[in-house]
């Protein structure tokens, strides 16, 4: 899930020399520059969507269960010289900036390894995209941090348009650029044939299984039930008495165990057999496979690609990191400073009432943070 989190404090010229020259650029990663006009129009697309906001907080939330926040936006500096503009804090502009130097470094490693996107897996990234805002929506829909308009729950949809088309746009090609870095990493390969071949030596992970699921409040309930099954009472009888517990269906198998805890092992399950108590948030699942047939790699196609990204995303993930602490990048003091050992924007510190165009920057609420890295540009 990516992060386009921002903040902003405009230092004087008190602060250099009379010959100072105010640069034209927010950032420069490895010769390739960030105007400021563009990182700034960014901030203050951001600032004037209240929707955008709430997907930002709420994909924080869901990324880390809620143990933490993103800076605030509102703040007292405004975007641009005119100052006409919706204003940001500087610890949300350096956040924001730590994911515009994230998607360049990204842009610039596919480029070094002469990977284009295509314009159908643009349009897959955008289904993907709108696909991920939507569950992130979802999943606070019932939460302090669920985002509504008019007393209705907004869409992925209303968000996005909520943003300028080039912005969104921008996240389009950084979301298809990764999915391909990933894929060329993973050793799979991007092309189709490359993926069926993958699908050809792992065919097993892709089948359909019927699963019979029940659910603890804890993890001596689960191993009490297991100790019941190994008594002779079947399963099925026992997830019965459990609440929604018992049959849940038929799913390919691959997406299932991908939605478990890493080490889960789901697809070396026998069937009929039940699993060891799996931790699921605060509770505890116990899986039974039913049955388990050969999908086509057709019906299979997205849990293949996705099952090739994650091959590679950890390779990606490495990659990116090094990259960033070694592309040269550089920051205009404005919107902090960067640091290349851990990878991120530092907020510009609390200067003088004298250096600043606006001291209410330094007043209460405009405290900068350490933002939180974004190697990927996304919440992994």
């Amino acid at each position: 899930m990516k992060r386009f989190v921002v903040l902003l404090i405009l230092l004087a010229g008190g602060l250099a020399a009379a010959a100072f020259v105010v640069p034209s650029n927010a950032a420069s990663i490895g010769g390739v520059s960030v105007s400021r006009q563009q990182f700034n129009s960014d901030l203050n697309a951001i600032a004037k969507s209240s929707d955008y906001q709430c997907f930002l907080n709420a994909e924080e939330a869901v990324g880390t269960d809620g143990a933490t926040s993103l800076p605030s936006v509102s703040g007292t500096v405004p975007i641009g010289e005119a100052g006409s503009h919706p204003t940001v804090t500087a610890a949300f502009a350096a956040n924001y900036l730590n994911t515009v130097i994230a998607h360049q470094v990204v842009f610039s490693l596919a480029a070094a390894r002469h990977l284009h996107v295509t314009a159908a897996q643009l349009a897959t990234a955008r289904l993907d995209l709108t696909g991920q805002f939507t569950s992130v929506l979802s999943d606070v829909a019932q939460s302090k941090f669920a985002c509504t308009s008019g007393g209705q729950s907004l869409t992925a949809k209303e968000v996005l348009a909520s943003m300028p088309p080039s912005f969104v746009d921008t996240n389009v090609r950084f979301d298809a650029t990764v999915n391909l870095l990933e894929d060329d990493l993973s050793g799979v390969g991007s092309t189709e044939a490359d993926f069926e071949r993958y699908f050809a030596d792992h065919a097993s992970a892709f089948d359909t299984a019927c699963f019979t699921v029940a659910e603890y409040s804890s993890e001596s309930a689960a191993e009490t039930a297991v100790a019941q099954v190994d008594s002779g009472v079947s399963f099925a009888t026992v997830a019965a008495a459990t609440q929604g517990g018992g049959p849940q269906g038929c799913d390919i198998l691959y997406g299932v165990a991908a939605g478990l805890p890493a080490g889960t092992n789901l697809e070396q399950l026998a069937n009929n057999t039940v699993s060891s108590p799996i931790a699921e948030g605060s509770n505890y699942l116990l899986v039974e496979i039913t049955s388990r047939k050969a999908t086509s790699y057709a019906a299979a196609r997205n849990e293949v690609l996705s099952a090739v990204q994650t091959a590679g995303s950890t390779k990606a993930e490495a990659e990116i990191g090094a990259a960033e602490k070694k592309a040269g990048i550089s920051v205009d003091r404005r919107y902090g400073q960067w640091k290349a050992t851990t990878a991120q924007v530092l907020p510009p510190g609390s200067p003088a009432a004298v250096d600043v165009l606006n001291p209410s920057v330094n007043g209460v609420g405009t405290t900068a943070t350490t933002p939180t890295s974004t190697a990927t540009g996304q919440s992994s």
